[in-house]
């Protein structure tokens, strides 16, 4: 396996990637509804199922803070500049605002994920999560090879939270974290 990880900033835009689902250069909240229609779509739920609906308020409680921490020119969208410099401020420099702004947004997608309620995301379920975010079968395999580092075959919502705050505001370019996405650079 490659050791090499991605910087801060080549992780930052690649999530601004994962964001900007329309491709338009910015991340708007259509973005941020779509990548949740995605995640639904990929693990049969609705947008009334419990766990759509925890889905859509976690996103909503992540875009809600994205936009008053980022959103700099108050034009209700994301620019890529913004985030770059905005997640660094905002959520790597301020550490505990990463689990009161992200958190409800990781811990949603991955009780979707988390199809048989075990408490635990398996390769296959890995698999669905990581094709939603635009993800190659090729990085999600990695990704999940990396994140598991007890080696027991299954990724907890815990450790995905750690390696999401990793991703996104670590500076360690060690990290296991950074391998969220599978290779980066």
């Amino acid at each position: 396996m490659d050791t090499h990880c991605a910087s801060r900033e080549q992780r930052l835009d690649r999530a601004f990637g994962h964001l900007d689902v329309d491709g338009n250069g910015y991340a708007e909240h259509d973005d941020l509804i779509a990548l949740a229609a995605r995640l639904m779509a990929g693990f049969q739920e609705t947008p009334e199922s419990v766990k759509g609906r925890s889905l859509l308020d976690g996103f909503e409680t992540f875009w809600q803070a994205l936009l008053a921490a980022i959103d700099l020119d108050g034009d209700r969208r994301i620019s890529p500049e913004e985030w770059r410099l905005g997640m660094v401020r905002a959520f790597a420099d301020q550490p505990g605002d990463f689990d009161r702004c992200f958190r409800p947004a990781v811990v949603g997608a991955l009780a979707l994920a988390d199809t048989d309620g075990d408490g635990v995301i398996d390769p296959d379920e890995w698999q669905v999560f990581q094709r939603a975010f635009g993800t190659s079968e090729e990085n999600a395999v990695l990704s999940f090879e990396c994140l598991d580092s007890d080696g027991n075959g299954t990724l907890s919502v815990d450790e995905l939270v750690q390696s999401a705050r990793q991703f996104y505001t670590g500076v360690d370019e060690e990290a296991v974290g950074n391998w969220l996405f599978g290779r980066v650079a």
